[in-house]
């Protein structure tokens, strides 16, 4: 079951704060199920003095660990709030995908970011929709051997390599996990990761993925949590893998929001301008 936390501040100033003070500190309980999902949540409405979390405790319990609340929610020590990218590496994946298969992407130059070799099976996907990719990792090993697979069953011819030189050129690039500090591509270039870069980057990093959740995990989502954060928890304490199908609707860098078509319009033009530059030169 997952457990969701708000702490809701009815604390007041002047008269209305001791009218406030008469009245005690209360914590509300709700329950939300679905076929596939149990939710819990727990409000603490805060009137008195400081919030008494032994009290909250007994409604929590075993999930203290891993309590979706809102992250400006103050926890105490041996709490801690779920976090996880793990939704967020998917629709990363999804969002290239989708791009290439819109856009025709059968030329874009496309650069996979994988340090730790832990998306080797994307590349049998990317294949089928780039002839020029290429792999950046520390685990070379892993991916030669997925290279030598699909260049035996498909012919399709995978680079791998360790050096971001080829970051110069690329079109789309993809970093499930994070961007790495040598991070430098051409400005135009699509660049998708799951998580914020560590440092500025030219190019626009985009890492957030907004899609529609389906009616049933929609309604049991507590008006205090953000969607996609409720739909992360849903995914990886919930067994909601249906999620990690999802295709974004809107996608952004904490500040531009682009909505698909006009994601694949900046795509289209970045590879029109490739495509220009090669012929060129």
């Amino acid at each position: 079951m997952l457990t969701a936390l708000n702490i809701e501040d009815h604390r007041r100033s002047g008269a209305l704060g001791l009218l406030s003070a008469l009245r005690r500190n209360r914590i509300r309980v709700e329950h939300s199920y679905n076929d596939s999902a149990a939710l819990k949540s727990v409000v603490y409405e805060l009137r008195r003095r400081n919030v008494n979390w032994s009290a909250i405790d007994r409604f929590v319990k075993g999930e203290r660990g891993r309590v979706l609340c809102r992250p400006d929610v103050q926890l105490p020590d041996g709490w801690r709030r779920f976090t996880s990218s793990e939704l967020n590496v998917r629709l990363c994946e999804n969002a290239a995908l989708w791009l290439l298969r819109e856009a025709g992407g059968l030329h874009a130059r496309v650069v996979l970011i994988d340090p730790a070799g832990e998306r080797a099976a994307l590349c049998a996907y990317l294949s089928d929709c780039t002839d020029s990719l290429s792999v950046i990792t520390d685990n070379a090993r892993l991916y030669l051997d997925e290279a030598d697979r699909l260049l035996e069953e498909r012919g399709a011819v995978v680079s791998v390599g360790r050096s971001p030189d080829i970051l110069r050129y690329a079109d789309l690039v993809i970093a499930p996990h994070t961007l790495p500090e040598s991070f430098s591509c051409p400005e135009d270039a699509v660049v998708l990761s799951a998580n914020p870069p560590e440092k500025y980057t030219d190019a626009q990093v985009i890492y957030e993925y907004f899609f529609d959740l389906p009616e049933k995990y929609r309604s049991m989502c507590p008006p205090y949590l953000d969607a996609m954060y409720f739909a992360s928890a849903l995914y990886s304490l919930a067994g909601a893998h249906e999620l990690g199908s999802a295709v974004f609707r809107r996608c952004g860098d904490g500040r531009v929001i682009h909505t698909r078509p006009s994601l694949l319009q900046r795509f289209k033009c970045r590879l029109e301008s490739s495509r220009i530059s090669r012929f060129d030169a």
